[in-house]
């Protein structure tokens, strides 16, 4: 395609950015010198997404034939936010360290479009720190920031009694007052908690976390486990989702201090404790003894300097031993929040349809079995068959899928439940499966592609779940993607037959039916649907 006028030179010896131009495959723009420069994008006048200006050649057939003798650049639109882009938008381009920047009218696709920058609420979004659509603090309503404070000071004393004096503001909120503004970073996103644990046994520093989880559910938060070291407190404001306050655990080993997500440094208790004292946005918060170490740890020896397009590039061996110690509850789940969040309002189909899947699923249930659909999504499949009279109780890790779900329920006579259950936690599974099997009904499991939504221990978990449910002489149902040449689930979550065999045996299962199929799928961050072969299986448990 032809390229956009590119923006007007900005005059030699300036230094920055001389010019810009948009293309379909991302930004090429003119430098009056090399550089290492952290780079702002606006689109109509916000801030969507910053990187680091690198020596990336121009692809082939981008080279802009107005460009001078400046040097050439090229920066690839983010994946995320790409298929948002269509239509005529404004581009600017703003060096954070104050040098010169340069604009220009971008036109991709339909010119009479307008690119689609916010989720289904109307929040405006961003590319974030971990390559996410995101929000940010400077797109809030100005009163946002008081609510979040405000909810982060309630945690911080509820785990001070808990805890003692050992608890104390990290990450952004520690980053941004530490730079003598005592302002908040405006693009971060929440509020960070920590605190040092007095346990030093990785065993007891995780006792001790989900003893804070069940305090804090206790006092009424809608808490979310991330792993057996980090969780998370989200907050509504006015029906819509508004803002989470992030709580770390720490703690001392060998003279290491291990700070959950990102620390495993040398350091002894006199560089935490006991808390100093930093004002964020007016009010005094507790900060580690040596702010600047934690600081150093956590953001590099430049922390000092503002870089909005900072990535956490972690050392694996610390990641590997934090998910040894402490698993990852979180996998994949923002993936499926954003099936809710960043869909545009008013694509939810009118009507609940059942698919292919729920229809066999149907034929093939006795009428006095209840349904428990694991992974039930928005809800659809869930809410058809309790049109037909069934009891169906559907699970999902995502908190927006069920509360989507659970909004379009018909009203209090229905026979259909949605629930937030994580089947990465097996604590929540055998919960789930104490009730289930409490109620003396006979059930069938099924799970509608949910194999291939989880790693080696969520499928035990869902394994071990049947086991339980599957006494009274009930089935479980799955459909499996078994198409070797369908890229977007990664090989771990792509069991072949034999290895799903093997997996379930261990329970007690046995297969009684397999059936190969070609179905349309879409799948997260890929929403082209293609036609890929699936595979129904029903699962007994095997005869004493």
């Amino acid at each position: 395609m032809a390229h956009p006028e590119p923006s007007a030179l900005v005059p030699d010896g300036t230094g920055g950015i001389r010019q810009v131009w948009a293309t379909e495959q991302g930004l090429v723009f003119e430098v009056s010198a090399p550089g290492e420069r952290s780079i702002d994008v606006r689109v109509d006048g916000r801030r969507v997404w910053s990187f680091q200006e690198s020596a990336t050649e121009v692809p082939p057939g981008l080279r802009p034939p107005a460009a001078r003798n400046g040097q050439l650049r090229f920066e690839p639109w983010p994946v995320v936010l790409r298929s948002r882009l269509v239509g005529t938008f404004h581009v600017e381009l703003c060096p954070v360290d104050g040098g010169a920047g340069a604009s220009v009218v971008a036109v991709l696709g339909d010119p009479a479009a307008r690119p689609v920058l916010a989720d289904v609420h109307g929040r405006p979004l961003v590319v974030n720190k971990w390559g996410r659509l995101g929000h940010t603090i400077a797109d809030a309503d100005p009163d946002m920031v008081g609510r979040l404070l405000g909810h982060m000071d309630e945690i911080r004393d509820l785990l001070r009694a808990h805890l003692g004096d050992r608890v104390f503001v990290t990450g952004g909120t520690l980053l941004g007052p530490a730079r003598a503004d005592g302002r908040l970073i405006p693009y971060d996103d929440d509020a960070d908690l920590a605190y040092l644990s007095s346990w030093q046994h990785p065993a007891d520093v995780a006792r001790e976390n989900f003893e804070i989880g069940r305090l804090l559910r206790e006092r009424g938060y809608d808490v979310i486990r991330l792993s057996a070291a980090h969780v998370q407190m989200h907050f509504d404001h006015g029906g819509v989702p508004d803002h989470y306050v992030d709580v770390f655990a720490g703690f001392l080993l060998d003279g290491i201090w291990y700070q959950y997500f990102a620390i495993g440094a040398e350091a002894g208790p006199e560089r935490l404790l006991p808390p100093g004292t930093v004002h964020v946005e007016g009010r005094p918060e507790p900060t580690p003894q040596d702010p600047g170490f934690m600081l150093t740890q956590l953001f590099g020896p430049g922390w000092r300097v503002p870089d909005p397009a900072f990535g956490f590039d972690l050392p694996p061996a610390l990641t590997d031993r934090f998910f040894g110690w402490f698993g990852d509850d979180h996998a994949d789940r923002e993936d499926w929040d954003d099936v809710v969040l960043l869909s545009a309002p008013g694509t939810a189909p009118a009507d609940d349809v059942p698919s292919a899947f729920a229809d066999w699923v149907d034929r093939r249930t006795p009428e006095d079995h209840a349904i428990l659909e694991l992974g039930s999504g928005l809800g659809a499949d869930a809410r058809a068959l309790g049109a037909r009279g069934r009891t169906v109780r559907g699970v999902d890790f995502s908190r927006m899928c069920v509360r989507a779900s659970r909004a379009r329920l018909s009203g209090p006579g229905t026979r259909v439940t949605f629930d937030t259950v994580n089947l990465l936690d097996v604590r929540a599974v055998l919960r789930l499966g104490a009730e289930c099997a409490a109620t003396g009904t006979p059930w069938t499991v099924v799970g509608r592609r949910v194999l291939n939504a989880l790693d080696g221990r969520g499928r035990d978990n869902v394994f071990r779940l049947c086991g339980m449910l599957l006494r009274r002489g009930g089935a479980a149902r799955f459909d499996v993607l078994t198409d070797a040449a369908y890229p977007h689930v990664p090989a771990h979550q792509r069991p072949d037959l034999d290895q799903l065999w093997r997996e379930c045996g261990v329970h007690g299962l046995v297969l009684e039916e397999a059936e190969r199929r070609l179905e349309p799928m879409t799948w997260p961050r890929a929403p082209e649907e293609q036609v890929v072969e699936m595979t129904r299986v029903t699962l007994r448990r095997r005869p004493r």
